[in-house]
């Protein structure tokens, strides 16, 4: 998968809608894995409500895409829904 295609991917999340979404002024893979990041990080914690169906999406996005990121290939993805 390219930057490109993981860029796609990630704007086509249900939860993108409800993140920071910081990749908008950038246009950087990095803020938007990072934006992704945030949101299930508080919505697994149940600060935020999320569907279950889509917090799995967007942790399967996290984990195939950080290869890609340039900041975060050794962020540790430890969410379970």
């Amino acid at each position: 998968m390219s930057k490109e295609e993981a860029m796609k991917t990630g704007h086509e999340l249900d939860i993108y809608v409800d993140s920071e979404m910081s990749d908008e002024k950038t246009g950087k893979l990095d803020d938007l894995w990072q934006s992704i990041y945030d949101l299930v990080q508080v919505a697994t914690y149940g600060i935020v409500e999320e569907d279950e169906e889509e917090l799995r999406k967007a942790i399967a996005w996290l984990k195939e895409v950080q290869p890609l990121t340039d900041q975060y290939q050794d962020t540790d993805i430890y969410f379970e829904v």
